[in-house]
C-alpha cells in the first residue's frame, strides 16, 4: 500500500496556512467569511418586511389622524422640516453610495495609521 500525500488533507502544511485573498494573505485575526443559513436568511427578511410595513402602516395613521384634526396648523412646519432634513440624508447617502464611497471601507483606516506613523516619523527624525 503507497502513501500519498495529498497537500488539502488535515494536518497537511498547505491545509494549515491562512486563507488567502486575492490581494494576498489576510490580515492576522481576520475569519473567512461564513454563509449564513438560508433559513435565517428568511427570518430576517420576514422581520425586515414585517417592521417595514407596519411603520408604513403607522405612519399613513399617523398622517391620517393629523390630516383630519386639523394638525398640519399645529405640527405642519415641523413635520416638513424633518422630512426634508430626513430626505437630504437619504440623498446624500444615496450619492455616496452610486460614486463608490462604500467601495472598500477597510483602506482608510490603513491609510490613515500609515499617515500617522510618516507624519510622527517627520516630526521626531
Amino acid at each position: 500500500m503507497s502513501s500519498v500525500h495529498r497537500p488539502d488533507t488535515p494536518g497537511s502544511p498547505s491545509a494549515r496556512r491562512p486563507p488567502t485573498s486575492d490581494a494576498g494573505p489576510l490580515a492576522p485575526g481576520l475569519r473567512t467569511p461564513q454563509r449564513i443559513p438560508r433559513g435565517a436568511l428568511w427570518f430576517l427578511m420576514a422581520v425586515i418586511v414585517l417592521g417595514g410595513a407596519g411603520f408604513i402602516y403607522k405612519f399613513y395613521e399617523f398622517f391620517l389622524d393629523i390630516a383630519a384634526q386639523d394638525g398640519f396648523r399645529f405640527a405642519g412646519a415641523h413635520l416638513l422640516t424633518y422630512l426634508l432634513v430626513a430626505a437630504g440624508f437619504l440623498l446624500l447617502l444615496l450619492y455616496a453610495f452610486l460614486n463608490g464611497h462604500f467601495a472598500d471601507i477597510e483602506s482608510p483606516k490603513y491609510e490613515l495609521l500609515e499617515r500617522e506613523v510618516r507624519l510622527d516619523h517627520e516630526e521626531y527624525d
